[in-house]
């Protein structure tokens, strides 16, 4: 059993919580998290637990926050005379049945209520409605981001499931196939992402206008042209920015200041992108011909490798397409809606600024709403706390040693590391690059990132996006071929290297370094 040490001691909420093997969510919050952006991390547990409901498994995912830092545990209960493989076998028959589904349910059904709970929680009255009004509002604010939540897990079950099972078929048609190969038959294809690259190139553009360019160097008044083309971005794609999980973390819409330093870098650069992707079109063209003639003579395998490649190319996309609308969009309408209320309470004196309340509590804040009751002194004493915790390196696995039988595509395995100057992970995205490594942890390191450096990071979203035209690659600590990182560097034929696990605390900030992003190999130069 993984032991507590005396810098990061915990304890068992329930009882069976010690004999469950947790894990530090070391992709999506690699950060000591503040008291509010912990609950966050329970509202996307609700979110889990909606899933197997659907899916009718006996299976549950459960969250803590340990010293500020989330884990995640799983457990499930077998049937009568059932195996674990028998248990997970029938897992994947139950998601293999959403594959026919899932593009109809996300059109019909997941992006239409997910519009109105947004619209709802940025409706809210929050500076003029009476206390007793908005603390319910609060609650039912929390209620249906959690609800969108509860989509996330549902609707990506058929997507993920279906390019597993390309990646099998595919790897099983051809033994050699590199870990990430299979998937260029679907890179290309995330019209999200697509959407952002094409407007930022159009804003980059624009700031290599000298007037633009002037007034960003100067701090003054954006041309009016500018800033209504600037605005018209943060309507459609303000809501992405934030690097991890974190209720904390602002987006573009609320600090347009991170976006304008990544556009400066831009200026007057094209990103090539429709060249890109015909590359990419002409690259899965080859590939496809080439596994299709090693099923010329299996008429039955080759017919199921095309059903299965058909649906892969229809509902993959969500794969990535739900972090724009969901992870993304529903943690800047939340943070928003917070810090609004945030706003109200410090006119109160309930708090001093706005940002004090992400050092309380999502159950305190009805009561501080409704009786404006002075916490400055609990914020404080929060906000200590809060700052070492920052400062510990947790432990990856705290209860029982985490389970044998590696992890799937996603999650990506934790490979031994062979030598202080080479770091092997999962190579995610194709192609071979030199450049200096930049440690990138938070948003405030991407302004030291220029163009030709390879960022170093836990791991990336689209949020990162502006980067990744002009970075020459990316190694993150974790993920598999599967991975928001490895997707979205796909999507921009940026090499990288995955799950590497440790790369940013082994590679020095500034070190020359290169990747290839084919065999997962990172060499210190």
């Amino acid at each position: 059993m993984a032991t507590e040490t005396s810098d990061f001691p915990v304890t068992w909420r329930e009882p069976g919580d010690a004999e469950l093997s947790w894990e530090w969510d070391d992709m999506h919050m690699p950060n000591a998290l503040a008291p509010l952006a912990q609950d966050y991390a329970h509202v996307v547990e609700q979110g889990f637990a909606y899933r197997y409901v659907r899916l009718e498994m006996p299976f549950e995912v459960l969250a803590r926050v340990w010293n500020g830092y989330a884990y995640f545990a799983s457990r499930r209960s077998l049937a009568d005379g059932e195996s674990d493989d028998d248990f997970y076998a029938r897992m994947i028959a139950r998601r293999r049945e959403q594959v026919p589904i899932a593009a109809a349910y996300w059109r019909d059904q997941a992006l239409p209520d997910l519009k109105a709970a947004y619209a709802w929680v940025d409706a809210v009255p929050v500076e003029s409605m009476p206390a007793a009004e908005l603390a319910g509002a609060w609650d039912e604010a929390w209620h249906r981001i959690e609800r969108c939540w509860r989509i996330h897990f549902y609707a990506i079950t058929g997507p993920y499931q279906v390019l597993d099972d390309l990646a099998d078929a595919y790897e099983a048609a051809k033994p050699d196939a590199t870990p990430g190969e299979a998937l260029r038959l679907v890179q290309g294809l995330v019209e999200e992402l697509r959407s952002v690259e094409e407007e930022l190139d159009r804003l980059a553009v624009r700031v290599a206008d000298p007037d633009v360019a002037d007034a960003l160097r100067g701090g003054q008044a954006l041309p009016a042209a500018f800033q209504a083309a600037l605005d018209a971005f943060l309507e459609r794609h303000g809501h992405l920015g934030q690097s991890f999980d974190d209720l904390t973390l602002a987006s573009w819409i609320e600090e347009p200041a991170l976006l304008l330093a990544e556009l400066g870098k831009r200026a007057g650069r094209s990103s090539n992108a429709a060249q890109r992707r015909d590359e990419m079109q002409r690259e899965a063209a080859a590939l496809l011909a080439d596994v299709r003639e090693r099923l010329a003579s299996e008429p039955a395998t080759l017919r199921r490798f095309d059903e299965t490649l058909a649906h892969a190319r229809q509902i993959g996309p969500l794969t990535e397409g739900h972090n724009y609308w969901i992870d993304r969009m529903a943690q800047s309408r939340l943070r928003r809606f917070v810090v609004r209320v945030g706003a109200r309470l410090a006119r109160d004196g309930v708090i001093d600024e706005p940002a004090d309340i992400f050092y309380l509590h999502r159950t305190e804040l009805p009561a501080l709403i409704r009786d404006a009751a002075d916490v400055r002194h609990l914020v404080h004493d929060r906000r200590e706390t809060h700052q070492r915790q920052a400062a510990i390196r947790p432990p990856r696995v705290v209860g029982a040693p985490a389970e044998t039988g590696g992890p799937g595509r996603f999650d990506g395995p934790r490979l031994e590391q062979p030598s202080e100057n080479e770091i092997r992970g999962v190579g995610a995205s194709a192609g071979v690059v030199r450049g200096a490594a930049r440690v990138t942890l938070s948003p405030a390191d991407f302004d030291r990132i220029q163009p030709g450096d390879i960022i170093v990071c836990p791991s990336s979203n689209p949020s990162w996006v502006p980067l990744f035209a002009v970075a020459a690659g990316l190694v993150t600590n974790t993920g598999g071929v599967l991975s928001h990182a490895a997707v979205v560097a796909r999507e921009f034929a940026l090499p990288a290297v995955v799950g590497t696990g440790d790369a940013t605390l082994r590679i020095p900030d500034g070190r020359l370094i290169e990747i290839d992003g084919t065999t997962g190999s990172v060499r210190l130069l």
